[in-house]
């Protein structure tokens, strides 16, 4: 005998006419799923170990004056810290190069439109940020 049940996440189809004896069996499911894809990179680590930026959080554990000390010793002058308004990053450790290319605005903007919606305040993001300028010009024969 076939008897169909519904539960909070499916329907299912109990054979037997025995309750105890009742064997389960998924016929549908109508739960949501959700899935999450991660790629692994491993490397060496190299010097310096941060490239671009360093996003962090208001209860990082280790604070930004302390990270932009770290970068000072390992690479003087390659990093400067901002500190900025936002209710989850307490500042960013940008590296020097990319000022030269774009204004502290426009990649601070860019950096926190982007990370704020998977940085918490206990954490510290790596940010890797590559900036190609294009150039075209024409001349007149």
């Amino acid at each position: 005998m076939l008897k169909w049940a519904e539960t909070q996440t499916a329907w299912v189809c109990l054979r037997n006419a025995v309750p105890e004896e009742y064997e389960l069996f998924v016929a549908h499911s109508s739960a949501p799923r959700k899935r999450v894809h991660v790629d692994l990179r491993m490397s060496r680590f190299n010097l310096p170990p941060v490239r671009s930026a360093l996003v962090v959080g208001r209860r990082s554990g280790i604070g930004p004056k302390a990270l932009e000390k770290a970068l000072q010793e390992m690479m003087p002058g390659a990093f400067r810290r901002f500190d900025v308004e936002h209710d989850v990053v307490e500042a960013i450790l940008l590296n020097e190069a990319h000022l030269r290319r774009l204004s502290k605005d426009q990649i601070i903007a860019l950096i926190l439109r982007h990370a704020e919606g998977m940085l918490d305040a206990s954490e510290t993001l790596h940010v890797d940020l590559d900036i190609e300028v294009e150039v075209h010009e024409e001349f007149e024969l």
